[in-house]
């Protein structure tokens, strides 16, 4: 609901809430006299209009994990956006966590994977070696195969 204030020649200014899409250039005060529209301070929204000025200093911020100068948050967003970067507030809750722990059990599996080929190198051939240790079975447990169409 957008809020308008009007100015009465003998009253105080008098605040009124709207709720039409048609906005009146003027309206009858309460002690009847004609009170016009006047123009109110934009309000408050942190990061838009111009709320921030002199928070980044005179000539901005340098952010140094950006690598750039800003002075405002619209433009931090604009630069992060063009080089594809996301901010940590954006993220899902456990991000960072959930991804370290996926990577480490990713990493587990690698090293399980490489002593299980050198424990065939020293059996077999290299080729055969390879196909055991990466049969179709074993990549499907691991989740590396999940095409159906390839035949064991």
């Amino acid at each position: 609901m957008p809020l308008f204030e009007y100015e009465c020649p003998d009253q105080h200014i008098t605040e009124i809430l709207l709720r039409t899409q048609e906005i009146p250039p003027s309206m009858i005060c309460s002690c009847g006299q004609l009170a016009s529209k006047i123009i109110s301070a934009p309000a408050f929204t942190p990061g838009r209009w111009g709320d921030q000025t002199g928070r980044y200093g005179v000539n901005g911020h340098y952010d140094k994990s950006l690598g750039a100068t800003y002075s405002t948050s619209m433009q931090r967003d604009r630069i992060m956006r063009e080089k594809g970067l996301v901010s940590q507030e954006d993220l899902p809750q456990h991000f960072i966590e959930d991804t370290m722990e996926k990577e480490a059990e990713q990493s587990q599996q690698h090293e399980a994977n490489v002593k299980n080929l050198k424990t065939n190198l020293s059996k077999h051939e290299p080729g055969r070696a390879i196909a055991e240790t990466f049969s179709v079975p074993e990549m499907r447990k691991q989740g590396i195969l999940t095409d159906s169409k390839v035949k064991d």
